[in-house]
């Protein structure tokens, strides 16, 4: 039987984004398959807040993910990445 499955590459692009120009690199790499972790602490919060909401936009349209990984750190994957999260038991 032959299988319908299409390996693509894992990359991961870490971008520590200091304008909004960034945003278009983040979701053109999302577009090319790409998972993104976005890191806006070097930016003011309202062009960070801009920055994301543009992404997020993107990254919808083309039925992918986001998820918050921390204060000012995102993940944005293509939507056949499937993304988990699981916290530690903190004792």
């Amino acid at each position: 039987m032959d299988s319908e499955f299409v390996f693509l590459p894992s990359q991961v692009l870490i971008l520590r984004c200091h304008q909004h120009a960034d945003a278009l690199t983040a979701a053109s790499a999302v577009k090319q398959h790409k998972s993104v972790v976005v890191d806006t602490e070097q930016m003011d919060a309202a062009a960070a807040q801009r920055l994301l909401d543009f992404v997020a936009g993107a990254v919808d349209a083309i039925d992918g993910n986001a998820e918050r990984l921390g204060e000012n750190s995102f993940l944005f994957t293509p939507h056949q990445v499937q993304v988990s999260r699981m916290d530690s038991a903190v004792e």
